[in-house]
């Protein structure tokens, strides 16, 4: 009996160092680190060696076309989660409000709110192609949960799916000595995949880069017929 009461008492105390491992700050603690800065993600970084497709995650595989849909996809919307974060080589601009860590990114003017002052969404939050996210410190670590998301792929190019239902967790840090951020994505979606699938990626400082703005303006070509080149021409000239 000594036994067992001695290994359940070791038991719990490993228990309780894995779950407090990472603390979260408290008024009390040094401010937290200030990630504010231009930043260009290093085109080479970790994606999947494969991807644990459900049945229905390889039905989706199988019927993406990355040339369906709206034609603006590809000029002037917005940028969806995860892509904004997973372009080859994206320049993305982090800046540190009250409440708030905004991401902006070049392509689509996208501007990425990551809320720091909730604890969670609220009842009637509305899904949209970037997600609800909410950030939290772990010690040095920016940590994100991105929810309420209307589904989409991971890359256009290559079409692995993500459902409705999808939830993605971030983590932001600095090695010691080092100005990169080192960032790890996971994606957890049940519906298309068996297991969770993980991304790493290096952001790089880069004062000298800076985010454009982006004027954008659509052709919306009907791929219904042929392009008309002088209204198309007329457009242009309009701009």
């Amino acid at each position: 009996m000594r036994l067992l009461v001695s290994f359940s008492l070791v038991l719990g105390l490993l228990v309780h160092a894995e779950v407090f491992g990472q603390v979260e700050r408290s008024p009390g603690d040094d401010p937290a680190p200030d990630f504010s800065g231009t930043y260009v993600g290093v085109r080479d970084f970790v994606r999947p060696n494969t991807y644990p497709l459900t049945a229905e995650g390889q039905r989706s595989l199988g019927a993406h076309d990355p040339y369906a849909g709206d034609p603006r996809e590809f000029d002037c919307l917005e940028e969806p989660m995860p892509q904004l974060i997973l372009w080859g080589h994206a320049v993305i601009q982090i800046t540190h409000e009250d409440d708030a860590v905004l991401m902006k990114v070049e392509r689509g003017a996208t501007i990425r709110t990551i809320h720091m002052d909730v604890s969670e969404p609220l009842g009637d939050q509305p899904s949209t192609a970037k997600g609800y996210s909410l950030g939290r410190w772990s010690g040095n670590v920016l940590s994100v949960e991105t929810t309420h998301l209307l589904g989409g792929v991971l890359s256009a190019v290559q079409g692995h799916p993500v459902s409705s239902e999808a939830r993605f967790t971030e983590r932001y840090w600095r090695n010691p000595g080092e100005s990169s951020l080192q960032m790890e994505l996971v994606v957890h979606d049940s519906v298309n995949y068996t297991q969770p699938v993980t991304f790493e990626r290096e952001w790089r400082l880069s004062p000298e880069e800076q985010v454009q703005d982006y004027d954008c303006f659509s052709l919306e070509l009907d791929e219904s017929g042929p392009v008309d080149i002088d209204d198309l021409r007329r457009r242009l000239e309009q701009q």
